[in-house]
């Protein structure tokens, strides 16, 4: 606990400000049964109080700096997720952009197919057109 004075305990009393010496069994009082003066103990009730507070503010400290450790930690986990998220985005953006450009391959070729095609026909009708009135021409020829 935060009051916990027995780690102060030893040859001069259990309060580390009171104003205890060796060999004083009274601990501040008077044998009369009271303090020996009324600013003594003001003193010793104040010097209480502040242990008291110092006490509670090294235990705040303290959830403090395991606070910290965690968030810390939680920090070196999303550092971590972060890289390994980089990592899987890159490699998802470069399969759709292999995807995306097989795509545009395809269609290229399609478009070029179905031109080399439509050139071959138009190639072989005007073959045809012109073969087909040499060949006529021939026969008329070859009739007369």
């Amino acid at each position: 606990s935060y009051n916990d004075n027995s780690r102060y305990e030893g040859d001069y009393g259990s309060k580390p400000f009171a104003n205890n010496h060796p060999g004083d069994d009274h601990d501040g009082y008077s044998q009369g049964g009271g303090y020996k003066n009324e600013r003594t103990k003001e003193l010793q009730d104040e010097l209480d109080q502040v242990q008291n507070i110092v006490n509670q503010n090294l235990g705040k400290v303290m959830e403090r700096g395991e606070h910290l450790e965690n968030l810390q930690g939680k920090a070196d986990r999303l550092q971590n997720q972060t890289k390994i998220f980089n990592s899987s985005a890159t490699s998802a953006s470069r399969t759709m952009r292999w995807r995306n450009m097989k795509w545009k391959i395809i269609i290229a070729l399609t478009i070029i197919i179905i031109i080399v095609i439509c050139v071959a026909a138009a190639a072989l009708a005007v073959f045809v057109i012109i073969t087909g009135q040499a060949l006529e021409f021939f026969r008329i020829c070859v009739r007369t």
